[in-house]
Formats: structure tokens, C-alpha cells, sequence
């Protein structure tokens, strides 16, 4: 489908409860214009950085799972990603080494493949543009640093009470006393981002309970009074 007005781009995700606009619709306009876009299915890997045409991904529909392989073939999880959201963002650097990044889809996805050199183009010609996608990518980085300073400075129950606190905010609506979203996340999953283990998480996530600090079951996770913990 072509988005060939802001209009058109406003209307498909106002409906996305989900929807995430880290870049304006004019930007997001133009990604979409630029590309070609895919249905992926459920749980389908997509090789971000290792391929022979680097592209920078516009997600529109779904959700990502964004993650790095490491040598002895271990997943950690960097990001979940909404509407709205670019990845692929390191195949716009000339001379950066594949780390061999890769993105799952975690329910059917729609996504908008924009060549790299295409996006640097875009850049080049539109000041706005570029620093839209320069604050998406340093925004990015932030996080990676907060959580790389939880890593170093914080326990592991902190760091996991952190890792929902972040989660229900971003992905989820105010409810009575906190935030609650969709718990489309398993435990491993958790363990993953927060780089704890399964069993850790498990043991946190009945505590956090009966502590009152959450509530969870198969279908919702709400997190309260944030300013308390």
C-alpha cells in the first residue's frame, strides 16, 4: 500500500493501540515511499546486518524483538520495537563490521525495507530528515548505556523491576495506580534484555507479587507506583 499523504499515514496508525511515532509523519512518509513493504510472518527471523543489500527497516505493523547473537551462539535481546520505530540503523555506517544482529517478529508483521544508501540520500538532501534519524539512533544508544549502567551498578531484582517498569510505560496504559500492557513477554525473554537468568526472573516476579508491586497473569502485567520502588 502506498501512504501518499500525511493523512493516509495519521489514519493507519491512529488505529495501532500500540502506535509509537519516534519519527514525524512527514519522515515516516517518505521511509515508506522509499521502500518496499513485507508481511512477515509470526516469528520469522530477519537477518539485519549479515546480508549482501543493507536496508534500514521501517516497522508499521507488529512488533520486533531485536537481538545479538554471541560466539558461543547465545541471544540477547536489545529491544522490543512498535510501530513507528526504524531498525537496521547501523547498515547507514560505511565501515561498520557485521554484529550480526537479527530481528524476530513476535506476532505477524509489516514491514517497510528502505535500502541504506537510499535512506543516506534522504539524509543528505533533507537537514530535518537526517537529524530525525540522528535522534532516533542516539536515543537508542542512551538506552543501551542505561542499561548498560544497571548492569554494573544494580542487583539483579532492581535491575528486572526496572526492565517491567520500562516495558508497561512504553507498551501499556495508565491504570489505577500504575501501567498496565499485554504480557506478550515470556520469562526467558525477560531474562534475555535484563541478563539474568530464567529461574531469576521467575523467583523476582512472584516476589514483585506478593509484595503488591504487580500483578500479572497469561494475558496482562501491571506495575504500580513507580515512584515507591
Amino acid at each position: 500500500m502506498l501512504l501518499k499523504t500525511e493523512t493516509d499515514f495519521k489514519e493507519v496508525f491512529t488505529n495501532n493501540k500500540l502506535n509509537n511515532i519516534s519519527m514525524s509523519p512527514k519522515d515516516i512518509l517518505l521511509l515508506h515511499n522509499a521502500g518496499i513493504t513485507r508481511n512477515i510472518a509470526d516469528k520469522k527471523i530477519i537477518q539485519v546486518t549479515d546480508t549482501t543489500i543493507k536496508y534500514v527497516y521501517f516497522l508499521q505493523k507488529g512488533l520486533i524483538k531485536i537481538s545479538n547473537i554471541s560466539d558461543d551462539g547465545k541471544e540477547i535481546i536489545k529491544f522490543i520495537l512498535k510501530p513507528g520505530n526504524i531498525f537496521g540503523e547501523l547498515n547507514l555506517l560505511d565501515n561498520e563490521e557485521d554484529r550480526h544482529e537479527i530481528a524476530v517478529a513476535m506476532d505477524e508483521c509489516q514491514i517497510c525495507f528502505v535500502p541504506a544508501e537510499t535512506v543516506k540520500e534522504m539524509m543528505n538532501n533533507d537537514n530535518l530528515f537526517r537529524k530525525n534519524i540522528h535522534h532516533c539512533i542516539c536515543k537508542r544508544i542512551k538506552r543501551m548505556e542505561e542499561r548498560m549502567f544497571s548492569l554494573m551498578l544494580k542487583d539483579v531484582k532492581e535491575r528486572i523491576l526496572d526492565f517491567l517498569k520500562e516495558f508497561v510505560s512504553e507498551f501499556g496504559h495508565p491504570v489505577n495506580g500504575g501501567y498496565q500492557a499485554k504480557n506478550f513477554l515470556t520469562h526467558e525473554d525477560i531474562a534475555k534484555i535484563t541478563t539474568t537468568s530464567r529461574q531469576s526472573v521467575t523467583t523476582s516476579l512472584v516476589h514483585f507479587k506478593k509484595m503488591g508491586w504487580i500483578d500479572y497473569d497469561s494475558q496482562n502485567l501491571s506495575v504500580f507506583n513507580f515512584q515507591d520502588k
